[in-house]
């Protein structure tokens, strides 16, 4: 299986974090909110928060809850002037179907892949099926996600920042004086017992070792947890553990294996990181929303996502900057293949500027909107960005305003073939963006 990274690139559609609610053993529903992204998860040191909420996202591929959509946090500044063919798009942009705070889609710098990001994994791939449905996408990660360190008041009301030059945003915490932790409760819970024991022996102990990950490399540091007027011990760390989004699939094989959003997932945070994660896993969602881009302000989808077993797609098992891979689950392969149109792969070389189709189901069912790809760059540095495209759809402008949040991984079919996906949105101009190339994604 291969190592799960990602990376989210989330503009509007962040998720707040709302309480999930039990329907069933089985199926748990996650009610609207406004917001997509989980950064007020202070876990096991500022306040208690379950793992497991949901929220609301609003297009993003990356947080999301019972409603989201994917996109970029911030635009990028320049680059697109240069390369382009349509020199009006120059500026800003925004990826739509991730969330974090980083702006565009670049490759990690400080992780190896053990294996190839790429689904083929060498192996040449004829022809897939063409998606474009959404799906919720949730995400656990390996060990605790590090987004912030902050000052805490001890019982005698003394500010102090424990974790401060310790640790950083982007670690995770693997494990508490040799006792692994998963998420936020087991990580309070170690350091609250470990330091409970310190007292009750009265040993001359005030740190906890704890053991990270940064930049796929292990490191430790200790660490003298704050006592605060409840009682409790805390580290002064800003922590989250699950990552929750709406993003669109873009293609799958005969045998089921899909890739999705055509950029990675990110971890959130400042660092602007792959997320790395354990698990994750695709969920069917509702469409409820969808705010109208506009210049300056690009639109975004909203939904219900349902987590459960009954609401189960299909399985991450790879989260890489060229996209989210992994297997869907069999009733679905079934059911979409029955409806999908399977298509030949372009190479590179085949395609070419002039008309296209992307393939969404942001009108609430599955539609081919018209496209003009006006540059392609088969040397791009930034693999998400081979083509730069237009829409030219009255309906979908109509709609949406052109490209929104939650359309990332959209695939583009030319001349009867599968070319790529759309993976970002001009800020300034919603109807324009990129894409990646489909080869980059196999």
């Amino acid at each position: 299986m291969r190592k799960f990274f990602g990376k989210f690139v989330s503009v509007t559609l962040a998720a707040a974090v709302i309480a999930m609610f039990a329907l069933s053993s089985e199926d748990k529903w996650c009610s609207r909110v406004d917001k997509a992204f989980d950064e007020s998860v202070l876990g096991s040191f500022l306040n208690e928060s379950k793992a497991g909420y949901g929220r609301y996202a609003t297009g993003l591929p990356g947080q999301a809850a019972s409603v989201l959509a994917d996109s970029g946090e911030n635009g990028e500044n320049g680059g697109n002037g240069e390369n382009s063919g349509n020199g009006g798009n120059g500026g800003t942009e925004q990826d739509i179907g991730q969330t974090a705070d980083t702006a565009s889609t670049h490759r990690a710098t400080d992780r190896d892949y053990e294996e190839t990001d790429k689904i083929s994994d060498g192996i040449s791939v004829e022809g897939v099926y063409a998606c474009g449905r959404l799906t919720g996408i949730y995400e656990q990660t390996e060990g605790v996600l590090v987004v912030n360190t902050t000052e805490v008041t001890d019982e005698d009301g003394k500010k102090v920042n424990p974790a401060d030059k310790k640790v950083q945003c982007g670690d995770y915490i693997l494990s508490v004086n040799g006792r692994t932790v998963a998420d936020k409760e087991e990580l309070s819970e170690a350091v609250n017992d470990i330091m409970k024991q310190h007292d009750e022996s009265h040993e001359d102990k005030s740190t906890v070792n704890i053991k990270f990950l940064r930049g796929g490399e292990k490191m430790s540091a200790d660490i003298t947890p704050v006592r605060m007027d409840d009682g409790r011990y805390y580290m002064g760390i800003w922590v989250k553990d699950d990552l929750a989004g709406i993003g669109t699939i873009t293609y799958y094989t005969k045998d089921g294996r899909f890739g999705a959003l055509g950029h990675g997932i990110g971890d959130g945070t400042q660092s602007g990181n792959l997320l790395y994660a354990n698990s994750g896993d695709l969920y069917s969602m509702k469409l409820t929303k969808i705010k109208k881009g506009k210049a300056g302000a690009p639109g975004e989808i909203g939904g219900v996502v349902y987590f459960g077993k009954k609401s189960h797609i299909g399985t991450l098992d790879c989260n890489s900057n060229l996209g989210i891979y992994g297997q869907l689950d069999s009733d679905e392969l079934s059911e979409y293949a029955a409806e999908d149109t399977y298509y030949l792969v372009a190479g590179k070389d085949e395609i070419h500027t002039g008309r296209a189709q992307m393939i969404s189901e942001i009108s609430g069912k599955l539609e081919k909107y018209n496209l003009e790809i006006t540059n392609i760059d088969k040397k791009a540095t930034d693999t998400n960005k081979g083509m730069e495209l237009k829409v030219t759809d009255d309906r979908l402008i109509e709609l949406s305003g052109g490209i929104v949040q939650g359309t990332s991984g959209s695939p583009i079919i030319q001349d009867g073939k599968i070319i790529g996906a759309v993976t970002h949105v001009f800020v300034d101009d919603p109807t324009g963006g990129y894409g990646i190339c489909i080869d980059e994604m196999l």
